[in-house]
């Protein structure tokens, strides 16, 4: 019980700290990735063959979505905006790029599980961040 208020203290000491750091850690993450999709788009565009129109143009939005995102949560710029826009991207992500449940190969059908569900946990992060916001530290309460 004494742990619980020890650390309900320091989060609250130290929220505008945390959430920068999460912030990093997230924005980070998505930066990080959609640079790596611009480069090589065909590390995108197998996952979304399926779609209508062209999958390079679906590749270079979803890159487009992930540095842009990454970009505006490292900076706190938008970043309720962003945060949403990372659920939604999040969850079509899950469903479209790793369709597990069609997979008849266990190996494979079991890496795209692992695959999804990272997905709905960083689309979970991106709900923390709409909810909370970039917190003090950012562009947005400049």
């Amino acid at each position: 019980m004494m742990a619980l208020r020890v650390i309900d203290s320091l989060a609250l000491r130290y929220e505008p700290v945390i959430l920068l750091l999460g912030r990093l850690c997230i924005g980070s993450l998505f930066l990080m990735s959609g640079i790596n999709h611009w480069l090589d788009l065909k590390l995108v565009s197998h996952f979304v063959a399926g779609l209508p129109g062209s999958a390079n143009a679906w590749a270079m939005l979803a890159s487009t979505i992930e540095v842009a995102s990454g970009a505006a949560m490292v900076l706190g710029f938008r970043t309720r905006e962003f945060a949403l826009l990372l659920v939604v991207f999040n969850l079509c992500a899950a469903v479209i790029g790793h369709p597990y449940w069609s997979i008849a190969d266990a190996t494979a059908r079991w890496a795209q599980l692992i695959h999804f569900w990272k997905d709905i946990g960083l689309a979970g992060g991106a709900f923390f961040v709409l909810a909370r916001g970039a917190g003090p530290l950012s562009v947005d309460r400049a």
